[in-house]
């Protein structure tokens, strides 16, 4: 198994993990912005696949692989830091 195809499996499986934590887990801290993390993460997929497999230029792939994974991992940062430090209270049943 060649590295790129190594590489094409760690971005689809961070991409969907992010996106599943993200529908989850912020469901309640961030109701909305979710969906703007699962789209980050769903994004981040799509774009690191075509890019390790070479259709996008400027960077090798190996550069886009760490691109790709610190924009995914940064909103995942983000979500959970904005998450915790909302004050509101859970007033859903």
């Amino acid at each position: 198994m060649p590295v790129v195809d190594l590489l094409h499996l760690v971005v689809i499986a961070a991409g969907l993990i992010i996106g599943v934590w993200a529908l989850i887990a912020l469901r309640r801290t961030m109701p909305a912005g979710r969906f703007a993390v699962f789209g980050l993460a769903s994004a981040g997929t799509l774009f690191g696949c075509a890019a390790l497999s070479g259709e996008v230029g400027l960077l090798p792939p190996a550069a886009w692989f760490a691109v790709v994974m610190v924009a995914m991992l940064a909103g995942a940062v983000v979500a959970a830091s904005r998450g915790r430090r909302s004050g509101r209270a859970d007033t859903s049943v």
